[in-house]
């Protein structure tokens, strides 16, 4: 997860220069084995697309 977080971080980054605005990401993984790169990828991909494309009003809700 920490690779994958550390490739794609740039999606949030412009944002957050934008907007002036920090985020505090946590995630949490909770399974009985450890997911390979290439699974957790694409969806670390989706979550930073969501929360790029979502304004910041409605995250504040």
């Amino acid at each position: 997860m920490r690779a994958s977080f550390l490739l794609n971080k740039f999606f949030l980054e412009e944002k957050i220069e934008k907007t002036s605005c920090s985020y505090h990401i946590v995630f949490i993984y909770i399974g009985k084995f450890l997911p390979k790169f290439q699974d957790i990828n694409p969806s670390m991909k989706k979550i930073f697309h969501i929360i790029r494309d979502t304004e910041i009003s409605s995250l504040l809700k």
